[in-house]
């Protein structure tokens, strides 16, 4: 493995922090896998002992952390799923070459004409988010957009603030969030006063932007992914609002992780779940995942 290529191609972070060293993140890597921890177990193992800190190449003890566990997150990512497919080969071709030289030591009689049975089943892996109504996304939505307010404020020539009426928004939504049981009128009420708080939000913006004149946008990228973002919430919850339906395509349940999609498991306990939806199949106790994706797909029926 070519340790320079990772280091500018998967560590590195352009204009923000310095790059991990790539023996550092190989090691700790290594570490995760062969004592088969998690990513927090992983990081407080290279903390507490010495040996390991030499194994990732730190020259000498040092009693803190030597990353974040979500470094672990960003090597996942950027490997891609063709590196993991790969690795996922070589072990299956492990496994064969075990079989073939098992069978080799057999005979004709004692081998079993039925290999055994192939498992399909279609699952999801749930995602760590709170569970999404579309007033709650509406308020966080709202929320979002002033604190965009105040920021661009603070960097234009302005001397008065636009008038947003948070706190009046704020007790709009607790009216209808706090009701043990919310008939159709209240909600849709309230579904009505977040969209046009929010409306107002978006026309202060986009005056504050043209005030401001920057080329780009005047912001961090956090907050210009989480006004687009917001935009789409908008969107999506005012066109069902105006055709007065609860469904839509790619509909966003999470702002903060805007790619997990809904899918209806008809369970007794939970009738949806939010995550990564897989397709898994398991022959001679090997589990292979053939299909992944947030969206949601049919099962294939053999």
């Amino acid at each position: 493995m070519n340790s320079q290529l990772l280091t500018t191609r998967v560590w590195m972070q352009p204009g923000g922090r310095p790059g991990k060293d790539a023996r550092l993140v190989i090691g700790a890597v290594i570490i995760k896998h062969k004592l088969n921890l998690s990513d927090e177990e992983t990081v407080l193992q290279i903390q507490e002992n010495p040996y390991l800190q030499y194994f990732v190449g730190l020259s000498s003890y040092k009693d803190e952390a030597p990353f974040t566990p979500s470094l672990f997150v960003t090597i996942r990512k950027r490997m891609g799923t063709a590196i993991f497919s790969s690795f996922e080969q070589t072990i299956l071709d492990s496994i064969e070459k075990k079989k073939a030289r098992k069978c080799a030591g057999q005979t004709k009689k004692e081998k079993a004409e039925n290999q055994g049975k192939m498992l399909v089943d279609a699952t999801v892996a749930e995602q760590a988010i709170r569970y999404p109504t579309d007033l709650s996304l509406l308020n966080e939505a709202r929320e979002i957009s002033e604190s965009i307010i105040d920021e661009l404020y603070k960097i234009s020539d302005l001397t008065k603030k636009p008038r947003t009426y948070r706190q009046q928004a704020r007790k709009s939504y607790l009216a209808v969030a706090k009701k043990r049981k919310t008939g159709g009128k209240v909600r849709r009420k309230g579904l009505k006063q977040q969209l046009q708080y929010l409306r107002r939000n978006f026309r202060y913006i986009e005056e504050l932007l043209d005030l401001i004149g920057s080329i780009s946008f005047p912001l961090p990228h956090k907050r210009q992914r989480q006004y687009w973002i917001i935009q789409h919430v908008y969107d999506q919850q005012h066109t069902m609002y105006r055709n007065n339906k609860r469904r839509c395509d790619d509909r966003i349940v999470s702002i903060h992780q805007p790619y997990v999609r809904p899918i209806v498991r008809g369970k007794a306990s939970r009738n949806v779940e939010f995550g990564c939806k897989l397709n898994v199949s398991m022959v001679d106790g090997i589990a292979v995942v053939d299909r992944f994706g947030w969206d949601a797909f049919m099962k294939v029926r053999i």
